[in-house]
């Protein structure tokens, strides 16, 4: 005899199962049209699990039951929290994004987070390294150590080719063109794009794979090129933890991270006068403004700059 499944009382609790239906449909577009990381999606299910948890506990259970007045709230909600600034505008950013997804596909007759604006965010500037810092960094890994050839690699791509970590974590061999002296490189969204590198790094990352350690790491993705000596392909934490050493043994531990060298790549390319758009280019930066954000320029530079150009400064109306 079939024992008939129990159904809920609470109709709030019954219905919910549709704002669970209609997140697993957004996230599963995100991953499968989008192309976007395992990182965004999960940051984005813990987002739009706040706002569910929100609605629910005032009585809504489905998306298009949601009014902008909801929304508000739950912005207010979320400041009343304390959360980061940055926490509270990629919330309320994947709850726009979800709404704009439903109308998209006439599962909603409005969106209802459009009216609700995005507060806005300090400017942050980038924490840039100067070159000689730099220099100290990628010189830091001691000869002694067994991992230095390939930890000296890692430092020099980052570096030279102002890449993510997640970047570096993922290149192949085959993504390397030591002739033309470009790296193939998938960005955010799966894209492609071509990075040049120089002299150095190229003979950093030689070095490296014909290095014994590299010939030697027992792997079974032996085609990505930067390798744990027993695990397999190097993975972000892997990177993460061999910029720390660096930067601890060069004196620079509290300010330094993988995304630092990308910060100092694209700094130090306009400081000495390199095209804005070339730089968007290297970075994979589908805006310019974006790029614009590592256009930082320190004090002193900019002191430079000014008594250099400047009619003035240059003997414009000034006495003889």
């Amino acid at each position: 005899m079939t024992t008939a499944t129990p159904v809920s009382k609470n109709p709030v609790a019954r219905r919910h199962s549709a704002f669970d239906r209609w997140i697993q449909q957004y996230l599963d577009n995100l991953v499968l049209v989008a192309g976007r990381s395992a990182n965004t999606l999960l940051a984005y299910r813990r987002d739009l699990g706040r706002y569910t948890a929100f609605c629910a506990a005032r009585g809504i259970a489905d998306p298009r039951a949601v009014s902008p007045l909801v929304v508000g709230d739950f912005l207010a909600h979320l400041t009343g929290e304390k959360l980061a600034p940055a926490s509270v505008a990629r919330c309320l950013s994947a709850v726009k994004n979800f709404h704009r997804y439903l109308l998209r596909h006439d599962a909603s007759p409005q969106n209802p987070a459009r009216p609700v604006r995005t507060p806005r965010l300090p400017r942050k500037l980038p924490d840039v390294l100067s070159v000689r810092q730099m220099q100290s960094l990628l010189n830091s890994p001691r000869l002694d150590d067994p991992n230095a050839t390939r930890d000296r690699a890692v430092l020099a791509t980052l570096y030279g080719c102002g890449l993510r970590v997640s970047e570096a974590a993922t290149l192949t061999i085959d993504d390397i063109d030591f002739d033309s002296g470009f790296l193939r490189v998938r960005g955010k969204g799966d894209r492609e794009r071509l990075v040049p590198f120089g002299d150095l790094t190229r003979q950093a990352i030689r070095t490296y794979l014909d290095s014994p350690q590299r010939r030697d790491a027992d792997s079974s993705e032996q085609d990505f090129v930067f390798q744990s000596r027993k695990r397999g392909r190097l993975t972000r934490m892997g990177i993460w933890l061999i910029v720390r050493k660096a930067a601890t043994t060069a004196g620079l531990a509290h300010r330094v991270h993988p995304h630092t060298f990308r910060h100092s790549f694209a700094t130090h390319l306009v400081e000495a006068g390199a095209d804005l758009r070339a730089v968007q280019m290297m970075l994979g930066h589908q805006s310019l403004s974006t790029t614009q954000v590592y256009t930082h320029l320190d004090r002193s530079h900019l002191r430079r700059v000014h008594q250099e150009y400047h009619p003035l400064e240059a003997g414009f109306g000034k006495r003889k």
